[in-house]
């Protein structure tokens, strides 16, 4: 390692960084992971975000290496907090899912400031519609989910669900700062 930094480490360090004068405040959340994600993703949507309804989606192969890649998402089941996308059967992503069902979802809307991640098992959803007979639908069932909304100011916060017998946990909007030393 040099002392002096690279090109790139000083691009890096003079870009700015969650820069925007001001992102939407999350005033009130509906009571589940599901509604708030399409009370987002619709905001994203008429707010014009390019790509809006593109996740990433991680997996595990069969000897535990991770794996990721991005994906459309093709719909939110709500009751079931179920979020639908498309792949063909024999896939690699497929034969993940059949081997470790456990995945993570991640969407980041920069120019809203927010984020969400999604966690739990992925299974086939054979009611959802395709528009080939060469591609399945599949489904990530959200054990987890972590909402993010970045703060100008930097008073960034925070709002996690954790799906239980009867529901959801909810720990409400909660700043991401650490209390002061």
């Amino acid at each position: 390692m040099t002392d002096s930094p690279t090109p790139l480490v000083r691009a890096l360090i003079a870009h700015p960084v969650l820069a925007a004068p001001a992102y939407p405040a999350p005033d009130h959340a509906p009571t589940g992971p599901a509604e708030l994600f399409t009370a987002w993703l619709l905001d994203a949507l008429a707010a014009g975000v390019p790509d809006a309804q593109v996740l990433t989606l991680a997996t595990v192969d069969a000897e535990g290496r991770p794996d990721a890649r991005v994906l459309v998402l093709r719909d939110v089941e709500l009751p079931a907090a179920a979020w639908h996308f498309w792949t063909e059967p024999d896939s690699p992503k497929a034969r993940q899912f059949a081997a470790r069902p456990d995945a993570a979802l991640t969407v980041y809307w920069p120019a809203r400031g927010r984020q969400v991640r999604l966690r739990g098992p992925v299974r086939p959803s054979p009611g959802c519609a395709t528009p080939s007979s060469d591609l399945r639908c599949y489904a990530l069932h959200a054990a987890e989910a972590e909402f993010w909304q970045a703060a100008p100011d930097r008073h960034h916060l925070r709002r996690r669900h954790t799906r239980t017998a009867t529901g959801w946990t909810d720990t409400g909007w909660t700043d991401t700062r650490l209390p002061a030393s």
